[in-house]
């Protein structure tokens, strides 16, 4: 039931965020994760992994039924972000990438994510100006360059953190290349389907040595494990896309960010403390 429930929170912050819910599935599955198995790290990226590709294919869907879907800018960084998928699951699966490492990779992007949040300025744009700008930039799509390194990098990051990618493609998309921020989510969600899907996939294709959790395994994948995240994702996606144009975004993103000041203070406490 609680696995079911963070699911929920985690599909909700994929749809509304366009973050992929990996920064909430990943936190949990580490703790679930570590304290049962001798080499957790491959399993909590890989299950993880999967529970994001579940919750950005329910976001996806629902932002194609509101007619906020960019089918070639999609297709293009989705593409591009194979490339750095494949690079980092060798990295993953390699001996010297440990959990130590994922820790404080983990652990910065949750600290980027709460600044990006909570501390920075938020431009205020006149309903008019935010309209015309969007619909401007409806017509256009990213170039290949662009499509090309917002690809490579959400693809690496998401497989070495075991996230989605979207703490990184959504701001590379709003920051850097001034794109609508309804524009950058659907187009993160669509490429964390690929990423997700390339990602969990190549590692369900590996042979551990160990069990997982539950009996209900392939691979470092523990489908028993993810089945009630997934379950809650689905839930979860479906209103935090229709809650995009609802909620003021603000709200959410302070209390997302409250929480992984709070995870990631936890995440450097147990590497810190184990040293």
């Amino acid at each position: 039931m609680i696995l079911l429930l963070i699911g929920i929170f985690g599909g909700i912050l994929a749809g509304m965020l366009g973050v992929g819910g990996g920064l909430i599935f990943t936190p949990v599955l580490i703790f679930l994760f570590t304290d049962s198995l001798e080499d957790p790290l491959p399993w909590i990226i890989g299950t993880s992994l999967l529970c994001t590709f579940a919750a950005s294919l329910s976001s996806v869907r629902k932002h194609v039924r509101m007619n906020n879907f960019f089918k070639k800018d999609s297709l293009r960084v989705g593409a591009f972000s194979l490339a750095g998928t494949a690079a980092g699951v060798a990295v993953v699966q390699s001996a010297w990438y440990s959990q130590t490492e994922f820790s404080i990779l983990f652990s910065g992007l949750l600290f980027f994510t709460a600044y990006k949040f909570i501390f920075k300025k938020k431009t205020v744009i006149k309903p008019e100006d935010a309209a015309h700008d969007e619909n401007l930039l409806r017509d256009g799509s990213l170039s290949t360059p662009q499509s090309l390194a917002i690809g490579t990098a959400g693809g690496t990051v998401a497989t070495l953190a075991g996230v989605g990618g979207g703490v990184i493609m959504v701001p590379l998309m709003t920051m850097l290349l001034r794109q609508p921020y309804l524009k950058a989510i659907s187009i993160s969600s669509a490429a964390i389907v690929f990423i997700s899907f390339f990602g969990w996939g190549q590692l369900a294709l590996g042979s551990p040595e160990e069990s997982g959790t539950t009996a209900y395994t392939l691979g470092y994948v523990d489908f028993g494990a993810a089945l009630p995240l997934i379950a809650g994702a689905l839930i979860g996606a479906n209103y935090g896309v229709y809650a995009t144009s609802r909620i003021p975004k603000t709200y959410m993103e302070f209390v997302f960010g409250l929480l992984a000041l709070a995870v990631a203070a936890r995440l450097l406490w147990r590497v810190f403390a184990s040293i």
